[in-house]
């Protein structure tokens, strides 16, 4: 299937029983929307180590077997403008109550889950790639002065994916043409203590 364009990218997080956290920096239910209305745009969803090199075992002058290790994803996030408290969260800052601001210290991370979503080539068929745990990191931060354009830096997250515990999965993806499709059951089934819409 021929993927076209990166149409949004949905984050959540997890406390740290595992469940999704519902706050006011999600914009339904507990997941965040990163498309054009919440953050100017989704631009980059680059996933990376999708797959594993097999690994020749050999014995008596050939190859005897052959095995595979384990997958070992990472995703580089990038948006417009996401909304600044929105971000800071997702980068592992924590929330200054006393001086103000949010804090960065060495040791604290954000787990919580990712799906991104594409269309194919007709524009009619959403696809989905779902990660249901990892941990979210900052990306790189270069600014610059302005000159005769301003210079713009976009938002940048990372997401590395870790097997889920209960059943080991890494990722999934979905199509919207498939019969048993449904957005809010995937949802449900990738992102843990997510409730569905009535």
């Amino acid at each position: 299937m021929e993927l076209r364009g990166l149409a949004s990218f949905i984050m959540w997080r997890y406390d740290d029983s595992g469940k999704l956290i519902v706050d006011a920096t999600a914009n339904n239910n507990g997941i965040f929307v990163v498309d054009l209305a919440s953050s100017l745009g989704a631009t980059q969803a680059n996933i990376t180590n999708m797959s594993t090199a097999p690994e020749k075992v050999y014995g008596s002058n050939a190859v005897a077997e052959q095995t595979v290790g384990v997958i070992q994803p990472s995703v580089a996030l990038a948006a417009n403008d996401i909304p600044h408290k929105t971000y800071d969260l997702y980068a592992g800052l924590q929330e200054d109550a006393v001086n103000g601001g949010m804090a960065a210290k060495s040791g604290l991370v954000t787990t919580g889950g990712l799906i991104i979503k594409s269309t194919d080539r007709t524009g009619k068929v959403d696809a989905y790639i779902a990660f249901p745990m990892g941990i979210y990191t900052a990306g790189e931060l270069n600014l610059q002065t302005n000159q005769q354009n301003p210079t713009i830096v976009h938002d940048a997250l990372t997401f590395s994916p870790q097997a889920r515990a209960s059943d080991q999965l890494v990722y999934q993806k979905f199509y919207s043409d498939d019969d048993k499709f449904d957005y809010e059951k995937m949802l449900t089934f990738i992102a843990n203590g997510y409730t569905p819409k009535a």
